[in-house]
């Protein structure tokens, strides 16, 4: 795809995670994990994050979505707290424990039903010992271990269907979901690439970050890859659409692990950008709010 991106941020940021668009306050928000620090900003602000509001938070801050009751859900590295509207700490919800100290929470999205689902990565020695876990109002569980680097994940629209990336083995799994939020065995779906960041639009397509790759794919809903979008930084993390219409896919990257070369060649990197009107996207899901795509159980007979 002949597509150029506009640079949205030029931060630099040393690791973009977590964008979403904040329709409570038409605000674009982001983290970047290492530094933990919160960015809340409008979509025609200016580039250099000048009109952002920024929170710092204890690092790394892995990732920031909307609460239902007010302010956000937000994972750190070993916890899981709330933060009210101005990005501060209210009160701490869960412990993850991790299995050793080398592992730190990743990738975490509100699901159709409005639970937080957070995984894990280990940032040391690579093992496949990080997981998946899932907060309700009734407490923290783990839905499933065996994972590297826990990346990109969506849903169907009536949250049957998960969609969970594992970077460190190039694959998007799929699985079985639904009311009591177990998952069935998983399945590859996406195969092959550096999977990052994972959005779909309205029409069942997603839309997936190569981390490494500098670029972006576009995967038919059968999985067949239909196109790609490039952008100047190879290091691709989070994509989201977001704007008033959810016409805008944001393209976060990163400097981490970067030598002073690499900066050279790409100078942008650790930036956000932009491409507007290739497709529209989903409406985050807000934690505690169950989403009205959902099937009710009460009239469900599938």
């Amino acid at each position: 795809m002949d597509v150029h991106p506009q640079v949205f941020r030029d931060t630099p940021a040393i690791l973009v995670e977590s964008i979403w668009w904040d329709a409570r306050i038409d605000e674009v928000v982001w983290v970047d994990i290492t530094a933990g620090t919160l960015h809340r900003g409008p979509i025609d602000g200016a580039v250099d994050g000048s009109d952002d509001r920024v929170t710092e938070l204890p690092p790394p801050l892995s990732a920031v979505q909307p609460r239902a009751a007010g302010g956000y859900i937000a994972a750190l590295g070993d916890r899981i707290v709330t933060l009210d509207d101005d990005g501060l700490i209210a009160e701490t919800l869960a412990k993850l424990d991790h299995v050793h100290a080398g592992l730190r929470s990743n990738e975490a999205k509100v699901d159709p039903f409005g639970r937080f689902l957070v995984g894990s990565m280990n940032v040391t020695t690579g093992e496949p010992n990080a997981a998946l876990y899932l907060l309700d109002d009734t407490g923290l569980r783990t839905l499933l271990g065996g994972f590297g680097v826990t990346n990109g994940f969506e849903w169907s629209d009536d949250g049957r269907t998960v969609y969970a990336t594992d970077t460190t083995v190039k694959t998007v799994y799929r699985a079985s979901t639904g009311e009591d939020g177990r998952l069935g065995p998983l399945e590859p779906f996406l195969v092959g690439y550096d999977s990052d960041g994972l959005a779909l639009d309205t029409e069942g397509r997603f839309w997936n970050g190569v981390n490494g790759g500098g670029r972006v794919l576009r995967w038919s809903p059968d999985s067949t890859v239909e196109d790609e979008l490039s952008v100047p930084a190879p290091g691709v993390t989070s994509v989201a659409f977001g704007g008033p219409e959810l016409t805008t896919l944001f393209v976060g990257t990163a400097r981490e692990n970067l030598t002073e070369a690499d900066l050279v060649d790409a100078p942008l990197s650790g930036g956000i950008f932009r491409f507007d009107g290739l497709a529209t996207g989903r409406p985050v899901n807000s934690y505690g709010r169950r989403s009205t795509s959902v099937p009710d159980p009460a009239t469900d007979r599938i």
